[in-house]
């Protein structure tokens, strides 16, 4: 009994240790190193909802290992919102003269769940400034985002046309017959204040609702 105690301790105590060790250096490398102005584009987005409606196999993505979270607060947030795991995947890293900054997903699933993308931001000392929804996509809108050598984040929302109506016939053999355009706005990413509206909700229900009133108007 004694022997696995002791066996327990010292575990602990190594897992803590590692986590006292990790440096944002270490966090910062996780990321592909990327250059600015960085696009994420509207034919990758499409493009993840032509393979779910194709039924293509998806590749299993990397996940940020768990004693990095503390760099991102907002990952913390994220799963008290939702009981499903977050799955944070690094995306890309950039640095300016003034700042740090990342892009990561934070899809629920590596398997079939749609990408929304954040991008957090830091100062040179690695202190976490603010952090930003500004691109993903799902079954009914998509926003893609252009990031600029001086980390303004312009963002762009189209709304999905399918073939068959979504709601009724679903997306597994469903074909996507072009994108719409609903909004355009541009944001600071390097701003420690953060309005509501900054970021894009990637929320489907809602956003059906509102492209079927926009219609109807």
């Amino acid at each position: 009994m004694k022997h696995a105690i002791i066996i327990i301790a010292t575990l602990v105590f190594s897992a803590t240790v590692t986590a006292q060790e990790v440096t944002f250096a270490d966090f910062f490398q996780q990321f592909p190193k990327a250059s600015l102005p960085y696009t994420l584009g509207t034919e990758s987005l499409q493009q993840q909802l032509e393979n779910r409606a194709a039924k293509a196999p998806v590749t299993k993505a990397t996940r940020l290992a768990w004693e990095y979270y503390g760099f991102l607060p907002s990952l913390e947030e994220n799963a008290t919102e939702n009981r499903m795991p977050v799955y944070p995947e690094p995306i890309a890293a950039f640095e300016t003269e003034t700042h740090y900054a990342v892009i990561f997903n934070t899809g629920r699933n590596f398997a079939r769940q749609y990408k929304t993308y954040n991008i957090a931001v830091f100062d040179k000392n690695g202190n976490h400034i603010q952090t930003r929804c500004i691109a993903g996509v799902n079954p009914t809108t998509m926003a893609s985002a252009t990031i600029s050598e001086t980390l303004e984040v312009t963002i762009s929302e189209f709304s999905v046309n399918w073939s068959k109506d979504y709601i009724t016939n679903g997306i597994e053999g469903n074909q996507i017959l072009g994108i719409a355009p609903l909004s355009v706005r541009t944001v600071n990413a390097t701003s420690a204040v953060k309005e509501v509206t900054e970021d894009w909700k990637n929320a489907p229900q809602a956003q059906q609702a509102a492209v079927i009133l926009t219609a109807q108007n």
